[in-house]
């Protein structure tokens, strides 16, 4: 997993030791992000993003993502929330659920710390549906969660039952 002498932050006092790989996701994080969809108006969000740990072996996790007024939050456009558990070796299983009636399981993988384009270190986080239940046309997703330069940069890709899997919400937040 990853090498806590090439990291810049230190593990949280209690973190179980399976959470090592996660560890340098636990905070609060906020920036902007995109969001673009079929048929709804492309939009660029100020978006929230808080991981949490217990000392148990999961993360809890919260997105938020408002419309962005000028710089300030606006109103709510979307929210989601679960817990990411670390399995063997690299991998990590996820269950996620929004308001909207969508529930989805996700499995994928840790990669370590590599260089990036810009010569610094980063880690990456690759996940795809296992399973999606859904009161809508949901059907599939797939996620790309990176620590690049100090920021939490992701990318989520979904797939409805008309709609091939295709960009959905994108984000580059900071540490807060």
């Amino acid at each position: 997993m990853t090498d806590n002498a090439n990291l810049d932050f230190t593990f949280p006092e209690g973190l179980h030791p399976r959470l090592k790989g996660l560890a340098w996701l636990i905070g609060h994080w906020e920036g902007f992000g995109q969001t673009q969809w079929p048929g709804s108006d492309n939009a660029r969000v100020l978006e929230q993003v808080d991981f949490h740990h217990n000392g148990e072996p999961y993360l809890h996790y919260l997105l938020q993502a408002y419309a962005d007024e000028d710089g300030q939050l606006g109103r709510p456009l979307y929210m989601e929330t679960g817990f990411w558990v670390p399995g063997e070796k690299n991998e990590v299983m996820a269950v996620i659920t929004n308001p909207e009636g969508v529930a989805q399981k996700w499995h994928g993988s840790i990669t370590g710390l590599q260089s990036t384009p810009g010569g610094e270190l980063g880690t990456k986080i690759e996940l795809t549906t296992d399973a999606v239940l859904s009161q809508g046309t949901h059907t599939a997703g797939s996620r790309l969660y990176g620590k690049v330069a100090d920021k939490l940069m992701f990318a989520c890709d979904r797939a409805d039952q008309d709609i091939p899997l295709r960009s959905w919400l994108t984000g580059e937040l900071e540490r807060r």
